[in-house]
């Protein structure tokens, strides 16, 4: 009889956590989107890290939720920010340690595995706070896009993010930037991840 109880209740819990499941065999689309790999030096500006930090948390959310079956949804789901490419290795810096890849260098292999399965089981719990501000040590998906063709934008057109992501425009002609941000609007509207868009751009001397 136990047993046949036991049973339900894993049941009943499998149902209540099938939307969190499903979000687990999501992987980085290496179609829409493509990493930052290149580990960069020091901040040359570290004025500006607290000011991206602020923005990047700002209406993302903290992914938690009252009921395992609800989906958490960040009240601004995509902001962008301009900035003069002057700044590119301010914002390199910034993104590899927004996307996680420090927490692999500073970490044993075994301590970069636990680090791994942590971050790839996190969405199952729906009641923990996985995008807590500036303390946390949950990883956002990122991208570094200094040419976008048509392949490209067609699937940002169709990317649904798996993770808040920080998606790095990096010298694009202007006209090309508008067609990013537009495609991005089928992610904005899922809502279910925050995104957030640097532009840097060339500034014309004064």
């Amino acid at each position: 009889m136990l047993s046949f109880v036991l049973a339900g209740l894993a049941g009943l819990l499998v149902v209540a956590l099938w939307p969190r499941l499903s979000r687990l065999r999501r992987r980085y689309d290496e179609a829409a989107l493509s990493p930052l790999h290149l580990q960069p030096g020091d901040s040359p500006n570290p004025a500006l890290t607290p000011r991206l930090h602020s923005w990047v948390h700002d209406g993302a959310g903290n992914g938690a939720s009252i009921l395992p079956w609800q989906l958490a949804r960040p009240p601004k789901p995509l902001t962008t920010l301009h900035l003069p490419a002057s700044q590119a290795p301010a914002v390199r810096h910034f993104g590899y340690r927004l996307a996680g890849y420090h927490q692999l260098d500073e970490r044993s292999r075994l301590g970069g595995l636990a680090y791994r399965i942590g971050v790839q089981l996190g969405p199952v719990l729906w009641f923990v706070p996985n995008n807590a501000g500036t303390n946390s040590n949950t990883p956002w998906d990122d991208a570094w896009l200094e040419q976008v063709d048509d392949a490209r934008l067609a699937a940002l057109r169709v990317w649904n993010p798996r993770r808040p992501t920080l998606i790095v425009l990096d010298g694009l002609p202007i006209g090309r930037t508008t067609d990013v941000l537009h495609a991005l609007a089928h992610a904005a509207d899922l809502a279910e991840q925050a995104i957030r868009v640097i532009v840097l751009e060339e500034t014309s001397p004064t």
